[in-house]
């Protein structure tokens, strides 16, 4: 091989590799961009918690399929704080599409398909706090939702992790990451009630 040929193909490869490199380095960045880490700040709260969803359904005062229309970084966080500064409590209020009412109260109406309701959950710059582990709901999941009406006439969900369950199956939304094997096969069973109860077909 000559000399410009030997010079030709080591441009090319020194070309071929220039690109590849700036290739990786948009992926990653496009990846870690895509993909937020916070810094997760977990309370404990003594909620009432239900383990049969006969027990759940008849404690529930809406229950609905539907599915958040925002990610979960646009969607409005609530984080109120006594005179000292102190955290007195927070929320997020997440604004959802109705697909099914599977039970309501009487004063809510049969063709509604919006609503806002609040999750144990907010967010304050990179500092996620939520109550028991409890994982946001994604946008666009369908998900069973169990919820009841605050004194303020407001709908949250109820039940922690254990009232909303994805029509998709589980996935690491579901429950928290440090869930044990016992947990996450306990709410496996308890999602497939849920399931069974309203003759849900699940997306395969």
């Amino acid at each position: 091989m000559s000399f410009f040929k030997k010079k030709i193909v080591l441009v090319s490869l020194f070309v071929l590799l220039a690109i590849s490199v700036s290739a990786i380095a948009y992926v990653n960045g496009q990846s870690k961009r895509d993909v937020p880490i916070h810094n997760v700040v977990n309370l404990s709260a003594n909620s009432l918690t239900f383990h049969e969803i006969d027990k759940l359904d008849a404690f529930a005062e809406l229950i609905v399929i539907g599915y958040a229309t925002e990610n979960f970084k646009d969607r409005e966080h609530i984080i109120t704080a006594f005179d000292d500064g102190t955290m007195q409590s927070f929320h997020t209020n997440t604004n959802i599409k109705i697909d099914k009412i599977l039970k309501k109260p009487d004063d809510f109406p049969s063709d509604q398909n919006k609503l806002t309701i609040i999750e144990p959950i907010s967010l304050e710059g990179n500092v996620k706090y939520t109550v028991n582990d409890y994982t946001e709901l994604q946008k666009g999941d369908r998900s069973v939702l169990f919820l009841m009406k605050n004194t303020f006439g407001d709908y949250g969900l109820i039940n922690d992790n254990l009232g909303k369950f994805s029509l998709e199956g589980i996935t690491q939304y579901s429950v928290p990451q440090s869930s044990t094997a016992q947990a996450l096969s306990e709410y496996e069973t308890f999602r497939n009630s849920v399931m069974d109860k309203y003759n849900i077909q699940q997306v395969q």
